[in-house]
């Protein structure tokens, strides 16, 4: 509803539908037949035992950390955020993850799931201070409409100016959106990647 109808939303475990959310924001302790990989099995995979292996991979507030989330479109934001969640395309989601890279270069470590894009979007760029990426679940898209072209990218607020500035930079260079592209079948490097194929023996 924030995406869609520009509401802002706040939720609790009694607003909830899915058992998912209730668990990874730590609303409530798991049961022992979700701990034992019911969730899952068979629905999904092959055995408790891999239904078990996603549930040790689940991101989980600690139970009590949190009582409710809140959400709301950029442009009527009324409180301080802690994350800023953008739905994008890969071409997106490539520009965002260069202007990521441009202070340390390191690449961005994350858990992807076909599950629970609420948890997987929120809980672990919550717990690491670092950005996310996540992609939309069967409730993403069948209930809040996400789009089959889309990917979550999360930053934790504390990130945002870092990013930008990654952003700016690269702008620069030439990586910008929109893209003009061409088919080329001698495509023009740039004169760094020229150099660096010159000095492959």
């Amino acid at each position: 509803m924030s995406r869609k109808e520009g509401k802002t939303i706040a939720m609790f475990r009694e607003d909830m539908w899915c058992f998912e959310p209730v668990i990874g924001f730590g609303w409530a302790e798991p049961p022992q037949y979700f701990l034992e990989g019911h969730n899952r099995f068979p629905q999904d995979v092959k055995d408790l035992q891999a239904g078990r292996n996603y549930v040790n991979d689940f991101p989980r507030f600690a139970v009590g950390q949190y009582t409710g989330i809140v959400s709301a479109p950029l442009t009527k934001v009324s409180f301080e955020p802690d994350l800023v969640i953008l739905y994008c395309n890969s071409a997106q989601l490539s520009l965002l993850l260069l202007g990521r890279e441009y202070k340390d270069g390191h690449d961005l470590p994350c858990s992807l799931s076909s599950h629970a894009a609420c948890v997987y979007s929120v809980v672990p760029a919550i717990k690491s201070g670092k950005c996310q990426v996540a992609i939309p679940c069967r409730g993403d898209r069948y209930s809040a409409l996400a789009g089959d072209d889309e990917v979550i990218f999360s930053v934790p607020v504390h990130k945002i100016e870092d990013l930008l500035v990654g952003l700016r930079h690269v702008e620069k260079y030439g990586s910008r959106l929109p893209r003009n592209p061409q088919m080329r079948r001698e495509p023009k490097l740039p004169e760094s990647y020229l150099k660096i194929l010159g000095m492959l023996k």
